[in-house]
């Protein structure tokens, strides 16, 4: 760290601006996206242009104020940044700088870096070791792994926890600092952790606890992450323990209810609605189409023009392509190929895809407005209790798989379904896609 010296003398004449870089591409034009964000910093007859280690888009950039815009984003390298920190940092920077040139009569280059680096953390990145830092290592995990974009969400957000549970615990963590009791500890602040309530307008922080099934899922992705960095560092000659199994961290059983989706009654209700705008109609296109393919959210976005053959849709599945690489084919029902007829992109995608967010949202406005409110029967993913709620409240792009599957369950052979959803002919997590409803189990009693 740096010492200011306190002096009489007059304060050292200075100047520090924060701007994003200009430069431009082969073409000639301005570079837009992705621009690193530069302090120049005039003093004494000297001019030093240091990097504050974000990138962000010029659009999200405040010239006249030297701040990022409220509500956006940019990236400290492959990380995230949200723009309270960025102007945090740079408010850092200009007060420390103040302090510095009011405390000296002259000041060298080297000095100012070194305060910069200071304030920027780069002076820690010169002297760690990446490949000790346990951040670095799960940066780079998530770079690494051929997986889907949905897949490497929820990695990153299991990283958010990690980061969260470090601040709020004090700590300086390093891989070789993990043990059983700290694993443990985390599994336990994950399902403690307070969030903020959904209303935007209201500050007040509650508790809400994380369910069994989000700690499996997260402590499912840290075992993947340290199996990575087990298998890494062995290549390097180092050794880490085995943390999780017989003798280690035990995962959390999941727990699943009876599967909630819509049947074909009322799947065809959404398909005649005449609905109130262009928005809602191509929500209720996706989530129709959705639901005569089978697919999760993440293969489905992705599918375009080149996936459909004839009258048939074949694809190979994200999350399963590295170790099982199956073509799936699809043949389409006459209400899936009159929806595609509706729309004939430029871009080559098959339909008007949404980002998975919103899509959610968009269908329970949707489900409201078509009269999909029935009461269900669910497990409450917190408490684990039995609790009824309106089916336009809990729907999701999930639900349309669970209705491929649902609704053929007991009319054609499970190798079939499960040739058309992707899980193993004798998956477990099948389970979760069907229910043996009141006609199988009379159909099954008339064979007595």
């Amino acid at each position: 760290m740096y010492v200011v010296k306190l002096s009489t003398h007059t304060e050292m004449k200075h100047s520090v601006k924060i701007s994003p870089e200009r430069r431009k591409d082969k073409s000639g034009n301005l570079i837009t996206t992705n621009v690193p964000i530069f302090a120049d910093i005039k003093f004494s007859g000297n001019r030093l242009f240091y990097f504050t280690g974000y990138r962000v888009d010029t659009t999200k950039f405040n010239t006249e104020a030297q701040e990022v815009k409220k509500n956006a984003s940019g990236r400290e390298g492959s990380r995230i940044v949200s723009y309270s920190d960025m102007n945090r940092r740079f408010k850092a920077i200009k007060a420390a700088l103040e302090l510095h040139f009011q405390s000296v009569s002259s000041s060298e280059k080297k000095e100012v870096v070194q305060i910069l680096d200071d304030i920027c953390y780069k002076s820690e990145q010169n002297k760690q070791d990446p490949e000790t830092d346990f951040f670095v290592m799960f940066e780079k995990y998530i770079h690494d792994a051929e997986i889907s974009d949905v897949r490497k969400r929820n990695i990153r957000t299991t990283l958010k926890h990690w980061r969260k549970y470090v601040k709020a615990r004090r700590i300086d963590l390093q891989y070789k600092d993990i043990d059983l009791n700290l694993l443990n500890d985390f599994a336990g602040y994950i399902k403690k952790e307070s969030t903020r309530p959904k209303a935007y307008n209201s500050k007040i922080e509650i508790l809400s606890p994380k369910s069994r099934n989000s700690v499996h899922k997260n402590m499912t992705i840290t075992r993947a992450f340290w199996n990575y960095l087990r298998k890494t560092l062995k290549e390097k000659g180092l050794t880490l323990p085995e943390l999780f199994g017989r003798n280690g961290y035990q995962l959390p059983g999941e727990v699943y209810g009876t599967p909630i989706y819509i049947s074909n009654k009322e799947r065809n209700i959404l398909f005649c609605a005449e609905l109130s705008s262009e928005r809602l109609e191509r929500v209720r296109d996706l989530f129709v189409f959705q639901c005569f393919v089978g697919m999760g959210v993440g293969d489905f976005v992705k599918l375009t023009k080149n996936n459909l053959q004839g009258n048939t849709i074949t694809y190979i599945r994200q999350k399963t392509k590295k170790d099982r690489p199956e073509t799936i084919n699809i043949p389409l029902h006459p209400q899936a190929i009159e929806i595609l007829k509706k729309y004939d992109l430029p871009d080559g995608r098959l339909l008007p895809f949404i980002c998975d967010q919103r899509y959610n949202v968009y269908l329970k406005e949707l489900f409201r407005e078509v009269g999909l409110t029935r009461i269900v029967t669910r497990l409450n993913p917190h408490t684990e209790e039995p609790e009824q709620v309106r089916l336009c409240d809990i729907v999701s792009s999930h639900m349309a798989r669970k209705t491929f599957a649902g609704n053929l369950y007991g009319k054609v052979d499970r190798s079939i379904i499960t040739s058309m959803t992707g899980h193993s002919p004798n998956s477990k997590a099948f389970t979760r896609y069907y229910d043996v409803n009141k006609e199988l189990q009379e159909q099954a009693i008339s064979k007595f």
